[in-house]
């Protein structure tokens, strides 16, 4: 069972997953609104910025899933009009997400990091109910089995039925992810009611909460993309996945971002090289622990646990580097 039907009457058919996600969805319509309106802007460039942003990144993730498992499909057709089964890639949106606001910046003339900033807490609150909808498919694969007895259970373990019909626990990847987007989610709510007006030293004022919440999402699928044994790796790549990869590139491309921004409010500092040094220690250090847990099977633990330092310590230095845009009364 793939994808468990919850109302079927007639032509109409309807998934769990899919009304989970419609839950989240529409939660995070109304939070985006809400701090739309906080933030000075307008309602038509969100009202647009949603639908937009759906139909640009949903068929970007089907289309990458594509890419990377084109053996679950009958065609790329079929997987970009068939989403009964399947699933998706979702660092694949971002692109479609960034260009959506765009266009409707554009449309209702407002300021698209302006309205990034307002999604951002909203785009946490989606994924965590994405994640969410996976307890009602078999899409909760994890390569971590959980044999204790009482530890099977949620949030440490979630059921699976395998190919011979006998369930066995694993590490629940999807309902962990879900819960640590839950509080991103609640994080940047507070960040964004306490530090949306106020200017950093280098003149920004707009985008940050943005920023934190690609800067964190992508920490955390650093680390739970490869308890996954269903990954999607590049076919020339077979060793680390592409969200993966597509996690440490937003985080590289956001420790340059706020690096220049530190060089212009600070000068260039001594121990600008040496967090730069300990960024790429950290990087490394996670590189070779995803080679360990796949050579070693039994070292899901200490693994996942190095792992998990050295992708904390990679965000704490690009938050490291955002704070010092600011003077130091006003560091939160």
């Amino acid at each position: 069972m793939t994808n468990p039907i919850a109302v079927y009457s007639g032509p109409v058919v309807l998934y769990w997953s899919a009304i989970i996600i419609s839950i989240g969805l529409l939660a995070a319509l109304f939070m985006s609104l809400s701090l739309q309106l906080a933030n000075g802007g307008r309602l038509v460039s969100m009202l647009l910025f949603f639908p937009l942003a759906i139909v640009f990144s949903v068929p970007l993730c089907r289309a990458l899933h594509w890419y990377c498992h084109a053996e679950q499909y009958g065609g790329f057709l079929s997987a970009v009009t068939d989403y009964s089964s399947g699933s998706y890639v979702l660092p694949a949106a971002i692109p479609g997400v960034w260009l959506a606001a765009w266009i409707a910046a554009k449309l209702d003339d407002g300021d698209t990091a302006k309205l990034l900033d307002a999604a951002a807490p909203g785009a946490a609150l989606t994924v965590a109910f994405i994640r969410l909808s996976a307890l009602f498919t078999s899409a909760c694969r994890s390569k971590i089995a959980v044999t204790t007895p009482i530890l099977q259970h949620l949030p440490l373990a979630a059921g699976i039925t395998n190919s011979a019909g006998v369930v066995e626990y694993r590490f629940a990847t999807f309902f962990a992810h879900f819960l640590l987007m839950l509080l991103l989610c609640w994080g940047l709510l507070k960040f964004f009611c306490k530090r949306r007006n106020v200017p950093m030293l280098a003149g920004r004022r707009q985008g940050v909460t943005i920023c934190l919440f690609l800067l964190y999402y992508s920490a955390s699928e650093l680390v739970l993309d490869s308890t996954r044994y269903d990954s999607s790796f590049l076919p020339i790549n077979g060793f680390v996945s592409f969200v993966q990869i597509a996690a440490a590139v937003s985080m590289f491309l956001l420790l340059i971002y706020f690096t220049v921004l530190s060089v212009r409010a600070n000068g260039r500092r001594v121990w600008h090289w040496l967090f730069w040094i300990l960024w790429w220690a950290a990087l490394g250090g996670g590189g070779y622990c995803e080679y360990l847990v796949q050579r070693h099977g039994g070292w899901y633990l200490s693994c996942y646990f190095a792992m998990s330092i050295c992708a904390l310590i990679m965000a704490f230095i690009v938050h490291r580097f955002y704070l010092s845009c600011y003077g130091k009364e006003e560091e939160a």
